[in-house]
């Protein structure tokens, strides 16, 4: 039950980050690429909701391969997207004290999001 909980959480919240990219109107609040490119959010955005989808269709009850490798390629696109986020789009060692301690909480957030993906992808093995 703990693992479905996990997948229904972290799925949902793909799909809802997605939507988010998507529709332009819908404000990402801290998970926004921060790059200024409607295209690019638009594109990330579908990515996301397919990641979701992905982690929800584990919900069946079906250990295949296929969901196995699907579900990794999540854990990759996310961490890719931690990297780019933080570390291409802006620089924590260019902000003030203050601000590196909301990067660094914001920073974790994220590193939360990918636990919980690396957990998911390591209950198929």
């Amino acid at each position: 039950m703990p693992i479905k909980l996990l997948r229904i959480a972290t799925g949902v919240f793909f799909i809802l980050l997605g939507l988010a990219g998507v529709l332009t109107q819908v404000e990402e609040a801290g998970f926004s690429l921060n790059n200024n490119n409607i295209l690019l959010e638009q594109l990330v955005g579908l990515v996301e909701i397919a990641c979701g989808v992905v982690l929800l269709a584990g919900l069946g009850g079906f250990r295949t391969r296929t969901l196995a490798t699907a579900s990794l390629i999540v854990l990759i696109f996310w961490i890719l997207r931690i990297v780019v986020t933080n570390f291409v789009f802006s620089s924590p060692f260019a902000l003030g004290w203050a601000s590196l301690i909301g990067w660094g909480i914001h920073f974790s957030m994220e590193l939360v999001i990918a636990a919980a993906v690396y957990i998911l992808v390591k209950v198929y093995d």
